[in-house]
C-alpha cells in the first residue's frame, strides 16, 4: 500500500509538473502572438500615415501654390491688393486641410469626463446651420444616463455627421436625430432623407481621404471613427439610393 501511494504522489507531482510546463508554453506563445499582433498593427499603422500623409501633401500642393504664385505676381506689382483674397482663402483652405489632419491623426488621444449625450446632441444642432427647407426631428429619451466621454471630440463628431446629413438634402428634407439606450450601452442615430451614398464609395466612407467631396478632406468620418473607438464606441451606417442615410454611433455606459 506504500508502495502505491508514493507511486501516485509521484504521478500527480509529473502531472503537476507537466500541467506547469504546459503553462508557460502557452504563456510564451502568447507573449509571441501579442507581439506579432503588435508588430502588425504597427505595420498598418505605418503604412497607413504613409499613405494618408502622401495624400496630405497632395491636397496641400495647390493651396501652397496659389499663394507662392500669388506673392510672386505681388512682388512684380507693388501695391497691387487683388491678391490678397486669393491668398486669404488659400491660406483657410491649408489651414482647414492640417486642422482635419491633426484631428484625424491625434484620434487615439482622448481626454474623458463625464457628461450627457442628450445634452451634446443639443450643442452640436446649434453649431450646424440648418435651412428652412430641412425639418429637424428630435427623439432623445430622456433616461440618457451620464457617461464618459472625451465631450469636446464627441460634441464634433457629432456636429460633422448632422452637417453631411444637412448637404446631402440640398432642396430640403427631413432630419432626425435620436438617442436611447440599449443595455449597457447609449445609441444615436442621425438620418436624412437624402440621394444617399454612391455605392461606389461605400467601403471607402470611413478610410482617411477615401471619400472626398466638394469642399472637403475626406477625413471627418474617418476621424470620427478613430474618436469613437477609442472611447470604446462604434459607428456604422445604413444608406439606400434614393431615400437617405442614418449614421449609428454606440457609446458604452461607464
Amino acid at each position: 500500500m506504500l508502495g502505491m501511494g508514493m507511486t501516485e504522489a509521484q504521478s500527480i507531482e509529473e502531472l503537476r509538473c507537466a500541467l506547469a510546463e504546459s503553462e508557460k508554453r502557452y504563456a510564451e506563445l502568447k507573449a509571441s502572438i501579442d507581439a506579432r499582433v503588435r508588430e502588425v498593427a504597427k505595420a498598418e499603422f505605418q503604412a497607413e500615415m504613409t499613405r494618408v500623409s502622401s495624400e496630405l501633401a497632395h491636397d496641400l500642393r495647390g493651396p501652397l501654390q496659389i499663394i507662392t504664385n500669388s506673392l510672386f505676381l505681388m512682388e512684380r506689382k507693388p501695391g497691387d491688393t487683388t491678391y490678397y483674397p486669393k491668398i486669404g482663402d488659400a491660406l483657410k483652405q491649408a489651414t482647414g486641410i492640417l486642422d482635419a489632419f491633426r484631428e484625424y491623426y491625434r484620434g487615439h488621444e482622448i481626454m474623458l469626463m463625464k457628461g450627457n449625450v442628450n445634452k451634446i446632441i443639443e450643442k452640436s444642432l446649434e453649431d450646424v446651420a440648418v435651412p428652412d427647407g430641412i425639418v429637424v426631428s428630435k427623439s432623445l429619451d430622456p433616461a440618457i444616463p451620464d457617461t464618459m466621454l472625451d465631450l469636446g471630440k464627441v460634441k464634433r463628431d457629432f456636429a460633422v455627421l448632422i452637417k453631411n446629413a444637412v448637404e446631402a438634402m440640398p432642396n430640403g428634407g427631413n432630419l432626425t436625430v435620436s438617442s436611447y439606450v440599449d443595455g449597457g450601452n447609449i445609441l444615436v442615430r442621425i438620418g436624412d432623407t437624402g440621394s444617399g451614398i454612391p455605392e461606389a464609395i461605400r467601403s471607402k466612407v470611413f478610410i482617411a481621404f477615401g471619400a472626398k467631396k466638394r469642399g472637403g478632406y475626406g477625413l471627418a468620418l474617418a476621424a470620427a471613427k478613430r474618436n469613437l473607438e477609442a472611447m470604446g464606441g462604434l459607428i456604422s451606417f445604413e444608406t439606400e439610393t434614393g431615400k437617405g442615410t442614418t449614421f449609428t454611433i454606440i457609446l458604452p455606459i461607464n
